[in-house]
């Protein structure tokens, strides 16, 4: 399979995690923001996580450096519109491209409302040019508490139209679903699609309680169903989505090797698995990279990327699918 050329489908990735070097740089000029190097060699060390990190907070902090990157509206355009320009360069013909506008908006203080409009006007300058459909996800933050949980949920009800998704991602552990389930019930009287970051660093519970709790649809990473067979006997047989990320899981130490990783067996085993880049940005790599890496130290054959492929068409929020990506079972 050419990976690249393949047509592909991209059910998470975060904006945040998503920017360009050379970009970073320049924004930071822009900005009077002081960057620990002037280049993109030497600043990659300081940028990105290329190995194993010690734990997943590790991986969270080091987002800090692109975090200051949304200093403005101009810039919030345009980090958007290089990562949907650089998701179809990649052959990616249906993203769905989640943000956290809490997150985002703290270091300038920006107006959420303000900032979704440059968002939206990003997404449309890159498809203008390239052929890809867009789905857009808020997140909450769980580190940042239930209040601003609850300002981002009223923030996705106000942008509906707009949005195909709503998610709760960063740390599950310290701010587990049962903090965040009243928070969330204004979405689920309207049957918004939740995906939820669970099962990564946490145990098999944790991705119990988010579909239970938090009426979760999607998994956002969900490594460790396979520790509890009840629970992942649930998974198969109720369809979770688990939106995969192989080199993220790595490297924030969710799998200890890659051919240790699930991913493959629980495919077999009839799970609904797909493969995800996470934050192709801060770890250096493309959904294509993972696609590879899934033959090459995975397990995965070539059906079992088309399953995982089918499976992502499949578990899309966004209700119209390119008729491109389902082309390789029609």
């Amino acid at each position: 399979m050419d990976h690249r050329r393949f047509p592909k489908v991209e059910l998470h990735r975060h904006l945040e995690g998503s920017l360009r070097l050379p970009t970073l740089i320049e924004l930071a000029d822009q900005h009077g923001c002081v960057l620990p190097a002037h280049t993109p060699e030497t600043l990659r060390p300081f940028a990105q996580v290329d190995r194993p990190m010690g734990s997943l907070e590790e991986v969270l902090a080091a987002f800090g450096l692109f975090q200051d990157a949304f200093r403005s509206l101009a810039a919030v355009e345009r980090i958007t519109e290089e990562a949907v320009e650089d998701a179809a360069i990649d052959g990616i013909r249906l993203l769905e491209l989640r943000f956290s506008p809490g997150f985002m908006a703290q270091p300038a203080g920006l107006d959420w409302d303000e900032m979704m409009g440059a968002v939206l006007r990003g997404v449309e300058k890159a498809r203008s040019n390239h052929t890809i459909a867009v789905g857009l996800i808020a997140i909450a933050s769980r580190s940042l508490g239930p209040e601003s949980a609850k300002e981002t949920v009223a923030f996705a009800l106000n942008w509906r139209e707009h949005l195909v998704g709503f998610d709760l991602a960063d740390a599950e552990e310290a701010w587990p679903a049962r903090d965040f389930a009243p928070v969330l019930r204004p979405l689920h009287a309207v049957d918004f699609p939740i995906t939820v970051h669970s099962g990564e660093n946490t145990g098999p519970e944790h991705i119990q309680q988010s579909v239970d709790l938090l009426h979760a649809q999607r998994i956002g990473h969900g490594v460790s169903v396979v520790q509890d067979d009840a629970i992942l006997q649930r998974c198969i047989d109720e369809g979770w989505v688990l939106e995969m990320c192989p080199t993220s899981n790595l490297r924030t130490r969710a799998v200890s090797s890659l051919p240790e990783h699930p991913a493959a067996r629980l495919l077999e085993m009839g799970a609904k698995v797909t493969l995800n880049s996470d934050d192709p940005g801060l770890f250096d790599i493309t959904l294509s990279d993972e696609y590879a890496l899934a033959e090459q130290q995975m397990g995965f054959d070539e059906g079992l990327l088309l399953q995982a492929h089918k499976n992502a068409v499949q578990g899309s929020f966004v209700k119209r699918v390119p008729q491109e990506v389902l082309a390789p079972f029609v």
